[in-house]
């Protein structure tokens, strides 16, 4: 099959291909702005997942310990575990409860960063708050 034809451009075949994928493209995309008004009232018909709701109450809870944990002692602790009980009663649940899908706290060989995160997607999809940065971000 050759792919020019005898002036340098692209042969018959490879030009009928390419328009293929591009009607294709092109239906697809239709296709999508077609079903956007009809799937956006049942999307929001779909009520939010508590568990993530929770979650991300319970960072909030942590994020806020840690914080007051920064105000008493100077700096931001080493682990999570120090937060008990001074500033929680108890280190609450994330998400997942195994233990490879629950809080991670990291605190970088220098103790310049320190990161919170949980798994919201398993396999990958974390949510990380940088404190240093004092925000979250998405990481997958």
């Amino acid at each position: 099959m050759s792919t020019e034809d005898g002036a340098g451009r692209p042969g018959t075949k490879v030009r009928v291909l390419s328009w293929c994928i591009i009607a294709v493209a092109k239906t697809v995309q239709v296709a999508a702005r077609g079903l956007a008004p009809v799937l956006r009232p049942i999307l929001r018909r779909i009520p939010p997942d508590p568990s993530i709701e929770r979650t991300w109450k319970n960072a909030e809870h942590l994020v806020a310990a840690c914080r007051a944990f920064q105000a008493k002692h100077g700096e931001l602790p080493e682990s999570l575990e120090q937060l008990v009980p001074g500033f929680l009663p108890a280190l609450p649940p994330a998400r997942y409860e195994h233990p490879e899908f629950g809080w991670d706290y990291h605190v970088s060989d220098d103790s310049k960063q320190h990161v919170l995160s949980w798994t919201f997607r398993a396999p990958s999809g974390r949510h990380v708050y940088r404190f240093e940065e004092d925000r979250w971000l998405v990481v997958d």
